[in-house]
């Protein structure tokens, strides 16, 4: 299953502590007045079930995670302001080859942090039943989907219909092995139908239209 290992690292693996990863590179982009998202320990919890035994070795696991990371952020400090500062810079500005420059620096200091608690991420999923393990991922899939449709307002039955089809793709996705170019051409093909039947069987016209990503063009002539 080594083709999947892109996947299970992008997705989540490192998902228990994405919400400190993320505050740096959003800023001040939040703060519009909404309650904090649910702790992905919470989620892990409830998501699968896990037992008062398996809670608490998960736990333990979670502190070794943040451990690693806070000590990666501690010996990296300096680099982690440069390229925030840098960032901060570019986006303000009209440059775009800043921009892209200051974006290609940002993901690759996330890859390095990642890397840096590779060990503890995974260590995080041994807590889980192979059951279990395919309920989480499944749920990470579906997290990730749903960044796509933030701005069309999902009712519960909808999000309902969307969790089980994303168990459905992470199924198809979990049975897919190698990292060739057909085998990427399977998964691309797997999101394709993934993303066709939630926008065309699943949301309404008015939701599409509110997560339709507008042409940069258009964007600029109506400023």
């Amino acid at each position: 299953m080594r083709g999947l290992k892109w996947f299970a690292l992008g997705v989540g693996l490192a998902v228990l502590v994405a919400a400190t990863v993320e505050a740096g590179e959003r800023g001040g982009r939040r703060g519009r007045g909404k309650e904090p998202e649910q702790s992905q320990f919470d989620l892990m919890v409830g998501e699968c079930k896990l037992t008062d035994e398996q809670q608490t070795a998960l736990k333990a696991k979670v502190k070794a995670r943040d451990g690693a990371l806070a000590a990666w952020n501690t010996a990296n400090a300096e680099k982690v302001k440069t390229v925030e500062d840098a960032a901060k810079t570019a986006r303000s500005g009209t440059d775009a080859d800043a921009k892209k420059k200051a974006g290609a620096a940002m993901r690759a200091l996330n890859t390095e942090r990642a890397a840096a608690t590779a060990d503890a991420d995974a260590a995080i999923l041994t807590v889980l039943t192979a059951e279990q393990k395919a309920k989480w991922q499944a749920f990470l899939l579906y997290q990730n989907v749903m960044k796509r449709y933030r701005k069309a307002e999902v009712t519960a039955e909808q999000t309902a219909k969307i969790k089980t089809i994303c168990a459905v793709a992470w199924k198809e996705l979990s049975a897919l092995e190698g990292d060739d170019r057909t085998a990427k051409r399977e998964r691309s093909a797997i999101d394709g139908k993934l993303r066709w039947a939630i926008e065309n069987v699943i949301l309404t016209a008015e939701q599409r239209a509110a997560t339709a990503r507008k042409p940069r063009g258009s964007q600029a002539a109506g400023k």
